[in-house]
Parts: structure tokens; C-alpha cells; sequence
């Protein structure tokens, strides 16, 4: 009896600040701060970055992708103006020459050439069509100085200042590439006298 007594006496005196085992777990248990808001910015924000990220990366196949295009256009038009410029020479052979028999009608053998001419000169300008080749205009257009060599300058009055009067070679486009200029007589006004001109004029006079 002696000895359950001292126990019960060990039990009262436990000191108050001593913690009962498992209560510290149970305080670990209890309200935290939630993180979830945190967690869910950081995601967000991620998830922002990848986005622009793939915007990015998808604006730059798209330029990519296009100059390519543009590249492999480039090649074509320059392989074909090298093989179509060659085209030109033949098609005023053959224009020449079928203006030349039309000087001489009535003629059963030179209107057998006459036709062999015209057939294969109209050959020569559906081959150029097919690739979009372009007449540039002559007689009676304004004078532009990127597809046109003015051989000859005619004084006039007669005419607008830089009309196209004459043309001594047709020029061609492939589409905005200039595959030769055209060869062209061109309207110019006479100079108008200088002041010191007039002036000796006046003192001849």
C-alpha cells in the first residue's frame, strides 16, 4: 500500500510545463498558413511564360517560313529569266522575219514561209505567256528609265516631253524583274533660250 502511494505522489508532482507525449504532434496538426494562393501565382505565372515562350518560338517559324517561300521564289525567277532572256533574241528573229514576207503577198512560197513564221513565232510568244512574261509598252507611253534605253532623242514639238515616237527593240518583264529594256526613240522639247541669250539677242538686234 506504501509503495502505490509514492506513485500517486510521483503523478501530482509532473511539472505543468512538461508536454504529454503525442501532444506536440497534435500541435503540429492544427491551423496552418495556407500556401495554396502562393502555389497557385507561381503556376500561373509559369504558365504565362510558356505561353509567350510558344508565341515566340511560333512568330519565328512563321518569319522563318516565309523567307524560305520568298527565297525559293527568288531562285525560280532568276532560273527562269536566264532561260527565257535567251527566248527574246528568237522571237525578234522570228517577228523580223515575218515582216518581212508581209512586204511581199500573193506569193504561194512565201506565204508557205510567212505561215511556218508566224506559227513559230506565235510557239515562242505562248511559251512566254505561260510564264507570265510581260510586253513592256512603246509607242506613245511616257518614257520610264527603268525599262526603257533612249537610243535615239527627237527635238519635237509635236509631242509630249518624253513620249515613246519610235521603237527599235521590244523590252519584257517577268513579272516586276526586268528581263531587258525596250531600245526607244523619245520626244524632248527644244531648250528654252537662258536669259543670257536673250540678252545678246537684244543687243544684236
Amino acid at each position: 500500500m506504501g509503495k502505490k502511494k509514492v506513485n500517486l505522489e510521483e503523478q501530482d508532482s509532473v511539472p505543468e510545463n512538461e508536454t504529454h507525449p503525442g501532444a506536440e504532434k497534435r500541435e503540429s496538426e492544427g491551423p496552418q498558413p495556407d500556401s495554396s494562393l502562393e502555389t497557385i501565382e507561381i503556376l500561373r505565372r509559369e504558365k504565362e511564360e510558356d505561353h509567350d515562350l510558344l508565341l515566340r518560338k511560333q512568330a519565328e517559324f512563321e518569319n522563318y517560313r516565309k523567307r524560305v517561300v520568298k527565297e525559293k521564289e527568288e531562285l525560280r525567277l532568276t532560273a527562269q529569266a536566264s532561260v527565257l532572256e535567251k527566248l527574246l533574241p528568237v522571237l525578234d528573229a522570228f517577228e523580223k522575219g515575218l515582216h518581212s514576207l508581209k512586204a511581199a503577198p500573193g506569193e504561194s512560197e512565201l506565204e508557205a514561209y510567212r505561215e511556218g513564221y508566224e506559227l513559230m513565232f506565235k510557239e515562242v510568244q505562248s511559251v512566254l505567256q505561260k510564264f507570265e512574261v510581260i510586253e513592256i509598252p512603246g509607242v506613245g507611253a511616257p518614257f520610264d528609265p527603268n525599262v526603257h534605253e533612249a537610243v535615239v532623242r527627237e527635238v519635237t514639238t509635236g509631242h509630249k516631253e518624253g513620249e515613246i515616237l519610235d521603237e527599235y527593240r521590244k523590252g519584257y518583264k517577268l513579272k516586276d524583274r526586268l528581263l531587258r529594256p525596250s531600245q526607244v526613240k523619245v520626244a524632248v522639247h527644244p531648250a528654252e533660250p537662258s536669259v543670257a541669250q536673250e540678252k545678246r539677242q537684244g543687243e544684236e538686234e
